[in-house]
């Protein structure tokens, strides 16, 4: 009785009577003697983000509950609750993963990330190098997922030479094979599932190991480095805009993202040599692979010809917008040249095909979407009720008032937090609080909104933190032990680097 009892208390269970009932609760109580606006803002949020711990039901499920219960709670109306699911960051991301798919569809990534490995050489600790640059880069402008999953496969092949792999053979992608569009995602799932077994079963287990760390690792890191590339960079890009009247763009992003993403890339380089020590033989197969699978793709396809013309130009156009496509054509945004680079990747012909048809957006993170749109209705709601001025005076009592206080803070508190938390509810529960707290100590709001942003990209400790993370821990390489020994020196070293990246150069760059 007593098995069956623990067997039902599950934590979605649990999280699922705990909302609703701390929901009543706080209204009941009305606890810290708030003004009942804040009040109900304090109540609606709490079974809100006890719902996205728990995943009592699907997150994206979970993140239209402020459509319900702003309104009928009287915090705002229906149209002041939904609107901000339309902010044009969401137009942003949802640009930027169709763009993303085309890429994927065409398999420009794998050709990406060949070049990179091979530009940098093999060996141990290069290969290590060479997986993590070439993971970063492309998760700066595809899904961390995606490149995660995409990387796996490619780093099982190097690792066993193209050899028997839990019974299977993992061999290169031909010219053959992206000649016509394929499934990657689906061929890559395959693949990893192929190469899950006991560690201790796995050859040169502790090469494997950083290099499966390392493709993690990388995912998250280059993510920070554009506005597309983690979600917490387009809370924070959203939220300024529409507190703050803040514009935060591609490139002023990039301009703080890319020195923080290049700097801490390296040191978690290092820390995965120094903690893990990998070693490989250097035979001549092992020296030769990357250049076979280079040499199978061939040239490159139509396919990917034309889908890196229409990536180039939208690159070009985030890039060179402040300073030549604003001030001739001044309703130019961010979203719109995402946007227009997304209509293009359906009109483009390939052959007898489109670069991408409408069946493949089955595969666009829609609940990621949603999830920000959340983000940014609860964001509107603190405000308009006070709750965050309030949270922001709470956190100011503790008597810390210098930037590189408050800053170290909010980085210890948001990079554990999002450990075991989305990473995007994260950033969306703190970027409010983060404005009031700048303007209640007087120090800049960007600043701290920073810092919330990179700390919640940066979880390297826990497979469930991150999707990347899952990824590489079902190949077998490493254990949860392992993942959390080598993560807890990264978490040290994102700390310091966050503090003093948001400190100085932010300031410097954002001024």
């Amino acid at each position: 009785m007593q098995s069956g009892w623990n067997a039902w208390m599950t934590r979605a269970r649990i999280g699922l009577v705990l909302g609703p009932v701390v929901f009543v609760a706080i209204l009941l109580t009305e606890p810290f003697a708030l003004p009942s606006e804040a009040i109900v803002v304090l109540a609606s949020t709490s079974w809100v983000v006890i719902w996205w711990i728990s995943e009592a039901i699907p997150i994206p499920v979970t993140s239209l509950l402020p459509i319900v219960l702003f309104p009928s709670t009287g915090v705002m109306t229906a149209s002041e609750a939904t609107m901000p699911y339309a902010d044009s960051i969401v137009f942003l991301l949802l640009g930027g993963f169709l763009l993303a798919l085309a890429i994927e569809r065409w398999n420009l990534h794998h050709r990406f990330s060949l070049l990179i490995i091979a530009a940098l050489g093999l060996g141990a600790r290069r290969l290590v190098l060479g997986f993590m640059v070439a993971t970063g880069f492309l998760s700066m402008w595809i899904s961390n997922t995606a490149t995660a999953m995409m990387m796996v496969p490619i780093a099982a092949g190097v690792i066993v030479e193209l050899t028997v792999v839990a019974g299977r053979r993992v061999p290169p992608l031909t010219r053959r094979d992206i000649e016509e569009p394929i499934d990657d995602m689906a061929l890559t799932e395959e693949l990893v599932h192929s190469i899950e077994q006991d560690p201790s079963e796995l050859p040169n287990t502790a090469f494997g190991t950083a290099l499966m760390l390392g493709i993690a690792f990388g995912a998250s890191i280059g993510g920070a480095g554009t506005l597309i590339g983690s979600p917490p960079n387009a809370v924070l890009a959203g939220v300024a805009e529409s507190a703050l009247d803040a514009e935060i763009g591609f490139l002023e992003w990039m301009l703080v993202g890319v020195p923080v993403a290049i700097v801490f890339m390296a040191i978690a380089w290092v820390i995965l040599i120094i903690t893990l020590r990998p070693t490989i033989d250097r035979q001549p197969a092992k020296q030769d692979l990357i250049k076979e699978q280079l040499a199978a793709l061939g040239s490159l396809t139509t396919g990917e010809r034309r889908v890196l013309l229409v990536f180039t130009l939208v690159v070009t156009g985030w890039l060179t917008r402040p300073f030549l496509l604003e001030p001739a054509f001044p309703f130019i945004t961010d979203s719109t040249i995402a946007i227009a680079g997304a209509i293009l990747v359906f009109l483009v012909p390939v052959g007898n095909v489109r670069m991408l048809d409408w069946s493949y957006t089955t595969r666009v993170p829609w609940g990621v979407l949603l999830l920000l749109g959340a983000g940014f209705s609860i964001a509107k709601a603190f405000q308009v009720s006070g709750l965050d001025r309030i949270l922001a005076d709470a956190i100011a009592g503790l008597g810390v008032t210098d930037l590189f206080g408050l800053v170290f803070i909010v980085t210890v508190t948001v990079i554990f937090l999002t450990n075991v938390t989305s990473n995007t509810a994260t950033a969306a529960l703190f970027m409010p609080i983060m404005i009031s707290l700048g303007v209640a100590v007087g120090l800049e709001p960007l600043v701290l909104m920073a810092a919330v942003a990179f700390s919640a990209s940066f979880a390297f400790m826990l497979p469930v933190a991150t999707a990347p993370n899952a990824i590489v821990f079902g190949t077998g390489y490493l254990t949860i032990p392992l993942m959390v020994r080598v993560g807890a020196w990264l978490t040290l070293a994102a700390i310091v680097v966050i503090t003093l990246a948001t400190t100085f150069w932010v300031p410097l760059v954002w001024s």
